[in-house]
């Protein structure tokens, strides 16, 4: 049986008291994952009212209004779980139970209504009012094909002559004019224009610049090896891309950014301080102005930590370095890869996440559990800083494999350290 359940929610401020800019959702009753959900937020509405994701990972889905504090969400019996993906700016949210379905701030569910002999529709992402959805029809054999719906109506979207096979549609700008997918089931990214007469038209530059025999010289020398599509900004300016660059030690990632109205891309190359294991950024956002949020590496199975990279600049910074309430409340779960940022507003202001936390995560007793997180980037802070190396005294005060477990000592390789400071270093002992 499916369980639907509205309550008031509670917004726990997990960082010191008086925090401003750094928020955990929770109903306030208790620990979630026993006495509650655990939410794992996956996006937030363009204007920040609205958030949206999975509870106790897949085992349903949730809509939160953090204008009102207010919350639905809903257990799922299907054995392929369930979770919203996108939500709108009226509180609407798409994802899916089983099929595809939308699910209102109110917790009505509407189950997307499948064309022609396709099994179900699989829903991504809508405009920001809601009118206009892009997801994939998927057939008996779960085959899937890019596809869009205007008032319900589900048509697929064209692709290129000599790729007729599998695809998908994943984002949408918040007009509705652009629309950003990928070819195959996992493949390269397919980026479609709507024109004059509102019919989607396939975006030639980015399609010559994937299939291109010279691409190494198209993009400038950086031999990129994949591409693959990370989302789209509201405005439809920009599609951001995690591209893969191979070097003499295997290979890293590095964020790609489609400009869609120059029809050029821009390859963020650059080696990065933060980045000292080499392994290169994943984005997995991106605001109007063009800023982009995402992970050192690769979410949850090889990160070192989330970043945000402003507009115009080349060097991303870590969230623990510039929000300093969540380096209080994430800041340990970061460091070993246990956070991941989501998705941002169009203005950029608001970030949504989900992590793993712990009120006392150097207490092997103490209960840990997934949550959704939202970064306020313009509120302010409690007051905590975050102190550099070379102007701290703190000494070494426990140490932590990078799967969160204590050690009594220092071990070879790669080591998580709590400063007597309450900072935490990631230490190399050889």
């Amino acid at each position: 049986m499916k369980k639907l359940v509205t309550l008031s929610l509670g917004l726990a401020l997990c960082a010191s008291a008086g925090a401003e800019n750094f928020r955990i959702l929770s109903l306030g009753i208790g620990v979630p994952g026993f006495d509650e959900p655990q939410f794992m937020g996956l996006g937030i509405s363009p204007n920040g009212r609205y958030v949206c994701g999975s509870i106790d990972m897949g085992e349903g889905y949730f809509i939160a209004d953090i204008e009102n504090d207010d919350i639905a969400y809903e257990y799922t019996d299907d054995p392929e779980g369930a979770e919203l993906r996108h939500v709108d700016n009226n509180g609407l949210a798409i994802g899916y139970n089983g099929p595809g379905v939308t699910y209102s701030i109110s917790g009505i569910e509407t189950v997307l209504q499948t064309p022609g002999n396709y099994k179900y529709v699989l829903g991504e992402s809508l405009t920001s009012d809601g009118s206009i959805m892009v997801g994939s029809l998927v057939a008996t054999g779960y085959a899937t094909y890019a596809a869009y719906s205007v008032n319900g109506e589900w048509q697929l979207l064209p692709l290129p002559e000599e790729n007729d096979g599998e695809s998908s549609a994943k984002y949408i700008s918040g007009d509705g004019s652009v629309i950003l997918g990928h070819m195959g089931s996992f493949g390269s990214p397919m980026l479609w224009i709507a024109n004059d007469e509102g019919q989607y038209e396939i975006d030639s530059v980015m399609v010559n610049y994937i299939t291109s025999p010279e691409n190494e010289v198209a993009n400038g020398g950086a031999g990129l090896y994949s591409l693959f599509p990370m989302g789209i900004s509201e405005n439809g300016k920009y599609a951001v891309c995690r591209g893969t660059i191979l070097n003499d030690y295997g290979y890293y990632f590095v964020p790609v950014v489609y400009n869609v109205d120059d029809k050029t891309f821009t390859i963020y190359n650059e080696a990065q301080e933060i980045d000292e294991y080499g392994i290169g950024l994943t984005p997995s956002a991106i605001a109007n102005d063009g800023t982009m949020i995402g992970v050192i590496g690769e979410p949850l199975t090889g990160s070192a930590g989330s970043f945000i990279l402003r507009a115009g600049e080349t060097q991303a910074t870590t969230f623990s370095a510039v929000f300093p309430d969540y380096a209080e409340a994430m800041g340990f779960a970061d460091a070993i890869g246990y956070t991941v940022p989501m998705s941002m507003t169009a203005d950029g202001r608001y970030i949504v996440g989900y992590g793993y936390y712990c009120e006392d995560f150097y207490d092997e007793y103490a209960m840990a559990y997934f949550v959704t997180y939202i970064i306020d980037t313009e509120g302010e802070t409690s007051g905590a800083k975050v102190v550099a190396a070379d102007e701290s005294d703190a000494q070494p005060e426990s140490f932590y494999s990078l799967d969160g477990k204590r050690l009594g000592e220092m071990t070879k390789g790669l080591n998580i350290v709590r400063m007597s400071d309450g900072t935490v270093r990631k230490v190399i002992n050889k």
